[in-house]
């Protein structure tokens, strides 16, 4: 007699291998699926003597993929136990009306789980009183939508794994386009240096003048590639993040000092409003501060001349669930062109702006200038790798009466 297979369907990691070892300490053998549609097909393949279905499941729920598995004939008398963390009241009665022989409430005590199995394998499944008609069809659509349900989980499955091949290609083209341009214009620097200290250049304005150009281009390409790479090392997390106890007022005084010449340039305000008991949190001073500095450049670049910008940072602390959490909040608010509202979901995503790519004007102080849309999802990654979380509010895109925009930041605190 060959040893009995017991189909364990489990989303949860730790709780498969706990349910695997205690039923192969029993003598069974397991097979595991770790959603309802690997669960059903593994079904359909295996044909086992007893499944284990956890109903609350990340793409069908346990009672779906029952019904479903219900529907093949040669599954018709495989007995089948549900088990389920949750305390829903009918959920019993559920069970055995689709066709389950068993219910079990985690967490399973190991005998319990043992005995059940042990029963339900020798008894085996259970057959129901016969359906009415009314039943009998009720049943036939509801499989007949389980069918095209999976059909459209299949689908999205697939279209999801492209747009992840799609994504990695696509970091990976960065990262080595960026490689292969640091090597010229490391060669561009050098000879240009090179150029400028010749007492021919020296004593010639215009030459001098020409290669500075020259030395500007350089220094702005080369920013955009640093960009290319920062994304690239945030997404894959291969960023040196040095955590350490961090102040956010240090982080913002720093960026005032910073950004105030290039705000001053075009009569924009530049104020600070932070809290005499700002907490520290933990974190990687640099990082935070790359990240912050593109948010209040960015500020900047879209609010007019003459308008102002203002940063402030208080504590924020977060009740009413079982986890009460501190917070330094971070708002970066501007006088400007706002965003439009259909854009404010997209500015943290690879290469996107809030502004029409015709109007484009590459700059990364004037009003309205563009870049290469990388700054907002350096930023995003940043914060998020210090568990924290951006976003932003805006009226709406408005050169006119210039609504403004307001981003907000949210640090956990040490």
């Amino acid at each position: 007699m060959s040893t009995p297979i017991i189909l364990n369907v489990e989303d949860v990691a730790e709780n498969r291998h706990l349910t695997r070892r205690i039923l192969e300490s029993a003598g069974y053998r397991v097979a595991d699926a770790e959603n309802a549609l690997q669960g059903i097909e593994k079904a359909k393949e295996l044909r086992p003597d007893l499944i284990l279905m956890d109903i609350n499941l990340p793409d069908l729920d346990g009672f779906t993929a029952v019904t479903r598995i219900r529907s093949f004939s040669h599954l018709r008398t495989v007995p089948i136990i549900a088990l389920t963390a949750r305390s829903v009241k009918d959920d019993r009665e559920r069970a055995k009306a689709i066709g389950c022989d068993g219910y079990l409430n985690k967490p399973v005590a190991f005998d319990e789980l043992i005995t059940e199995v042990d029963r339900h394998i020798a008894a085996g499944h259970l057959e129901q009183e016969a359906a009415t008609k009314r039943e009998y069809y009720l049943q036939e659509q509801s499989i007949a939508l389980i069918e095209e349900l999976e059909h459209k989980l299949a689908e999205l499955q697939s279209a999801y794994e492209h747009l992840k091949h799609l994504e990695e290609a696509k970091s990976n083209f960065i990262s080595v386009v960026s490689h292969e341009l640091r090597t010229p214009l490391t060669v561009i620097h050098s000879y240009t240096q090179m150029l400028e200290a010749l007492p021919l250049i020296q004593g010639n304005e215009n030459a001098k003048e020409l290669l500075e150009g020259v030395g500007k281009g350089a220094s702005r390409l080369q920013e955009i590639i640093n960009d290319m790479v920062s994304v690239v090392r945030v997404e894959l997390a291969r960023a040196n993040f040095d955590f350490a106890p961090v102040s956010i007022r240090s982080v913002i005084r720093t960026i005032e000092e910073e950004q105030r010449p290039i705000a001053a340039k075009r009569r924009i305000s530049l104020t600070t409003e932070i809290a005499s008991d700002l907490p520290m949190i933990n974190g990687d001073f640099k990082q935070l501060h790359s990240a912050l500095a593109r948010i209040v450049a960015n500020a900047i670049k879209y609010t007019p001349d003459g308008r102002w910008v203002t940063i402030s940072a208080c504590t924020l602390d977060k009740t009413g669930s079982d986890d009460s959490q501190t917070f330094v909040e971070i708002v970066v608010a501007d006088g400007g062109v706002g965003i439009a509202l259909d854009k404010q979901r997209l500015i943290f995503d690879k290469f996107s702006t809030a502004q029409d790519v015709a109007l484009h004007s590459t700059s990364k102080t004037n009003f309205m200038g563009g870049g290469a849309g990388l700054g907002l999802t350096i930023a995003k990654g940043v914060i998020e790798s210090h568990k924290g979380r951006i976003w932003v509010k805006s009226e709406g895109y408005d050169p006119k009466n210039l609504p403004g925009s307001r981003f907000f930041i949210l640090l956990p605190t040490l």
